[in-house]
């Protein structure tokens, strides 16, 4: 293979696997408590961004109290006034307003105030109630910052809530220093903090030295290569030999090599990837003011109500529920209610009562609960001996009511990402289950063969955290021995293939993608293997090719439609792919390098041939193979017409789609690895501790492969 084409190969598989809120005016603040004017808020809506149903409505009300900033939210959403101010780094301020909330749900963040791109703000207030309350927080600013976004609203990122709230008397003000015992939260955006002061030691930093000092062992190993004689190889020329060697074949130091990453890489993987129990059996209600009556056995004073999410059709999202409490005079009162919006998690309301037994009531139906647990003042166990005693049911119920007190092993205090869904999982681990038990799935923007590879693993492992994550973790191990193996394709030496899978093991967005249940790394891995078999038609000097060419473009068409058949992002490497086949067909007519009894016409016509079935035929055979589930949904619209109706309805999602959030990025800098993608951030730990979860690139990868990309590409021209 030529100079040129090694490099542009080296360049396309580099290229190929790697509204926002403004003010018209910014003010500056003072040391004074002076309430912001009502006027100059601009709006933010997460249903309208995201083109969801549901938007919310933003007013500015005159009340006897005087203006007052009003939003109302029918749907649940994360809606809120935005006000950008200029501050001074290092700076103590002290965000505080008046608020009021009606029928704001309980089970997701209610009325409050905070800043744009940090997880802190005030407390906040739900239900309904007539009397102002005030809420405030005092946050730090950063050793740079200049300028926040104060925002108030209803709902939150991941939180999404509904209700009406209105805000009034908004200040913000600079202080020497919060009152004692009042925590400070940091005001600097995650995206951009700030240093660590002289003395402290940052993690990121000790990564990256941690890969340098790594670096440096892997170059003195490459120079101890060098000196015995290793080489990279020698690439062949355009021409080849006319009489071609067998191909190297992979050796058991290879093997071995493959096998100790992928262990290693295998232990870190599956590690706290997720518990191996949630509730999986429920209750869901088909008619308003079905009721059902749990005894807890004795009377205790209860803080908490937690009730799991369970997995209904579309129409049961964002259902209502009542609870009501046994008074001692034999009544039942009502104490708290929520609406049931989300699926796969553990979500619970606070309360503040003694009572003996508690009634669920579904004031909407549709919704399905999988578990129901209570905890006691000072307890973080749940209640045990608890009996399903009376309800008022209709004969259309999905399950058993005693299905909602039989799994409380699954419970957990402080929900997180062990025992729920999180980021994108309530799409692709949702409808991976409803495929799984034939029900409409309710993600339907892209192909379904990504998520009939999650539910495998709900069928091995059962509908629980690791049994929806596994299948992906185990892709993302594989990705580490196929780098390997295309590293030793690619440079015909086994120090550079052991520096490729090892960056590949390291690498931070594929330990971060592999271990959520979303379909990109199944797309990926494809696309490594497509280019896998592609790097078979420029053999090296002296080598007798692995197999034929038609083979080796069906081989690499069988891979192409099976990652787009995951994601279309395998369309867009597909395209490289075929780059790569034109420059490689052009080399052989301009060489006459074909067999003479077919001509240039004949082998051009048969290499056509062959990549249309490659590259056309076959891969389209496979997508449409992966509709097959949904072919076999009952009720009409499951045919070959919707199959087609669906890709239309994917290329108008995804050309359409203009979704934001304070978390999201240009296509463009996405290389550069400037913004992480937030995707979990633990709620209701102890004081001192958090937990996070983010995705983003290696900068030790992706900052030094962006010099190695502009070489490439320079040496390629």
């Amino acid at each position: 293979m030529s100079g040129v084409l090694r490099t542009l190969f080296s360049t396309l598989l580099l290229l190929l696997t790697a509204t926002a809120l403004s003010a018209s005016e910014i003010q500056a603040l003072t040391s004074d408590d002076k309430p912001l004017s009502v006027q100059q808020w601009m709006r933010y809506d997460w249903n309208a961004s995201s083109g969801k149903p549901g938007t919310a409505r933003f007013e500015i009300v005159q009340g006897k109290d005087g203006a007052q900033l009003q939003i109302v939210a029918a749907a649940p959403n994360d809606a809120r006034f935005v006000r950008e101010l200029s501050v001074e780094p290092d700076t103590v301020y002290r965000f505080a307003c008046l608020a009021r909330s009606e029928n704001v749900g309980s089970a997701a963040r209610g009325a409050g105030i905070s800043v744009a791109e940090i997880q802190d703000g005030s407390p906040d207030i739900k239900g309904s109630g007539n009397n102002w309350q005030l809420l405030e927080f005092y946050g730090k600013t950063g050793s740079d910052q200049k300028k926040l976004s104060v925002t108030v609203g209803v709902g939150g990122y991941g939180s999404l809530n509904s209700g009406t709230v209105r805000f009034r008397d908004v200040t913000v003000a600079k202080v020497s220093s919060a009152p004692a015992g009042i925590r400070v939260a940091s005001l600097q955006p995650p995206a951009v903090t700030a240093p660590a002061p002289v003395g402290r030691v940052r993690a990121g930093g000790a990564v990256i030295a941690a890969l340098g000092c790594i670096g440096v062992l892997l170059a003195c190993w490459g120079a101890i290569i060098r000196r015995r004689g290793g080489n990279i190889g020698e690439w062949a020329p355009d021409e080849t030999d006319p009489v071609a060697a067998p191909h190297k074949k992979v050796e058991l130091v290879d093997i071995t090599v493959m096998a100790a990453l992928s262990v290693a890489c295998l232990l870190v993987s599956l590690f706290n990837l997720g518990g191996h129990i949630a509730p999986e059996t429920g209750w869901q209600s088909t008619a308003a003011g079905e009721s059902v009556t749990i005894n807890l056995g004795r009377e205790v004073d209860l803080s908490r109500i937690y009730y799991y999410c369970g997995i209904n059709d579309s129409s049961g999202d964002g259902s209502q529920y009542s609870i009501a409490a046994l008074n001692p005079a034999g009544a039942f009162v009502e104490l708290a209610s929520f609406n049931k919006d989300d699926v796969g998690v553990w979500k619970y309301s606070e309360v503040t009562v003694r009572t003996s037994a508690v009634r669920l009531t579904a004031d909407t139906p549709g919704g399905r609960l999988n578990e129901i647990a209570f905890v006691e003042k000072g307890s973080r166990i749940p209640l045990t001996d608890l009996k399903i005693v009376k309800g008022e049911l209709s004969g259309a119920d999905r399950g058993k009511t005693k299905s909602l007190i039989d799994e409380q092993s699954s419970f957990e205090f402080a929900p997180s990402f062990r025992t729920g869904f999180y980021f994108d999982e309530i799409y692709h681990a949702r409808t991976a289950w409803e495929m799984l038990h034939r029900i409409e799935p309710y993600e339907t923007t892209h192909p379904p063969l990504g998520k009939l590879l999650i539910s495998s693993g709900i069928a091995v492992f059962g509908m629980n955290p690791f049994g929806w994550r596994v299948v992906g973790a185990l892709f993302g191990v594989a990705l580490v021995p196929l780098m390997y193996l295309f590293g030793l394709k690619l440079f015909r030496n086994r120090y550079y293939a052991f520096c490729a899978a090892f960056l590949m093991t390291v690498e931070f967005m594929r330990f971060a993608q592999s271990r959520v249940a979303v379909i990109d790394v199944y797309g990926v891995f494809f696309i490594l293997l497509m280019y896998y078999f592609i790097l078979d038609l420029f053999p090296e000097k002296g080598e007798s090719p692995r197999r034929s060419t038609n083979l080796t473009l069906l081989l690499a068409g069988v891979a192409f439609g099976i990652g787009a058949a995951c994601k279309w992002i395998a369309l867009y490497a597909g395209c490289g792919m075929v780059l790569l086949v034109i420059l490689r067909t052009a080399a052989e007519l301009r060489q006459r390098n074909y067999p003479a009894m077919y001509g240039m016409a004949g082998f051009l016509l048969r290499r056509i041939g062959v990549c249309l079935v490659a590259f056309g035929v076959l891969p389209a055979l496979i997508y449409l193979s992966a509709f097959l589930p949904y072919l076999a949904l009952p009720g009409p619209g499951h045919d070959l017409t919707g199959v087609f109706r669906l890709q239309a309805h994917m290329l108008n999602y995804h050309r359409t789609l203009q979704a934001t959030h304070p978390f999201s990025s240009p296509w463009w800098s996405w290389p550069l690895d400037l913004h992480p993608i937030w995707m979990y951030t633990g709620a209701g730990l102890p004081d001192g501790t958090a937990s996070s979860i983010v995705s983003f690139g290696n900068p030790a990868i992706f900052w030094l492969g962006i010099p190695a990309v502009a070489t490439a590409a320079f040496l390629a021209l």
